[in-house]
């Protein structure tokens, strides 16, 4: 069962999140507004909003949801502000799990969102608390475990655990032919890239190393997938670089279209403009393994810890197209290290890289039979 403020799902529904996309003119009128206000004036009234959402009884709350259903475990995905886990788990004296991403104001301040006056106050009175009252708190990275100590957390209750793939979506059996002919990519070595159009991912460092090689291999094309406030400028970039006609901007696609859209990707990219406070545990780095392509990914956080160079990837210096260019030549060269490196990147996930995964060791540790 997965809940929300809005009710309660099981996994297939919420695979299809987010249900709707809001276009309406009032969400128009409010994208111009925000051009008058100050930042921290808009991140104090988002902070409000998500507050007050998060008050009264969540759907999940109520006696029927659990009619015929045995409780053994609560997971909540740490917020700003603390759902109905604790309560939850009291109720039914199970343990409860909070898993995080990044604190958020924490992380919000490295993206250069500050709160003043009131962050180290929401720091303390909501996200400490929050994380303190939990089981278990299950990291994504050594990084943001570290933070969560510093925050109050006993340092026996927190593990790092990198994100999971959803291994019913991304698998090696997947069929991309429909979108293959959609953007027409029969008989082209796709080189792609999924997520947020943000300043950190360092996206113009991809356009410019993929320039690099398009003159050398006329097969490739370069495919980008997501939307954000880089978009328009990484359009208007391929635009001055020549490369229309090699580059396909595919804006935001629904979560279940993803695995197809990855499954022609030749090379799968892990983008980052700099190594410096890289804090992430990259999903979409575990999902094009599980889906079966070559990753390259940058020196950045614990990946290299976690990852073997040349083994089960390749790795560039973050934020140096030189070296991205380099490694994606190696790849399209080389294709018996392509292969190789696809086959460790599935093994990887089969063997450590899923949900279940992560659900079994922290059953195993809380000494939840499962």
């Amino acid at each position: 069962m997965v809940a929300t403020v809005d009710g309660i799902f099981n996994p297939s529904e919420v695979r299809l999140f987010p249900r709707a996309t809001d276009t309406s003119l009032n969400k128009r009128n409010h994208s111009v507004i925000r051009k008058f206000l100050p930042e921290f004036l808009i991140t104090a009234y988002k902070d409000w909003c998500l507050y007050h959402s998060k008050m009264g009884v969540w759907p999940i709350e109520h006696e029927t949801a659990f009619y015929g259903k045995k409780v053994v475990l609560v997971w909540e995905r740490h917020d700003l502000f603390q759902g109905p886990g604790r309560k939850l788990a009291d109720k039914f004296k199970v343990p409860l799990v909070i898993s995080v991403e990044a604190p958020v104001v924490w992380e919000a301040k490295k993206w250069g969102v500050n709160r003043p006056g009131w962050g180290r106050w929401l720091e303390n009175e909501f996200e400490a608390k929050s994380l303190k009252n939990a089981d278990l708190v299950s990291c994504v990275s050594e990084e943001v475990k570290q933070k969560v100590i510093q925050l109050g957390v006993s340092p026996q209750k927190a593990i790092v655990s990198p994100n999971r793939v959803d291994s019913n979506l991304f698998h090696p059996h997947v069929d991309g032919s429909l979108i293959a002919n959609k953007f027409s990519l029969t008989n082209k070595r796709v080189i792609g890239w999924t997520g947020s159009f943000r300043p950190f991912h360092g996206l113009d460092i991809v356009v410019k190393a993929f320039k690099m090689l398009k003159s050398h291999y006329h097969e490739i094309v370069l495919v980008l997938v997501g939307s954000g406030q880089e978009y328009t400028r990484m359009q208007k970039l391929v635009c001055q670089l020549g490369l229309e006609d090699s580059v396909i901007f595919t804006g935001k696609q629904p979560f279940t279209l993803i695995p197809q859209i990855v499954s022609n990707f030749y090379i799968s990219i892990v983008s980052a403009s700099s190594a410096e406070g890289f804090h992430y545990s990259p999903l979409k780095l575990r999902e094009y393994q599980a889906v079966g392509s070559a990753v390259i990914a940058p020196k950045a956080g614990n990946l290299t810890k976690l990852f073997s160079e040349g083994r089960d990837l390749l790795f560039y210096n973050a934020g140096d197209e030189n070296d991205l260019a380099e490694k994606m030549a190696l790849l399209l060269e080389n294709k018996a290290l392509h292969s190789s490196i696809v086959k460790r990147g599935i093994q990887l996930i089969e063997e450590d890289g899923t949900w279940l995964h992560e659900l079994k060791r922290v059953a195993k540790l809380l000494n939840i039979e499962t």
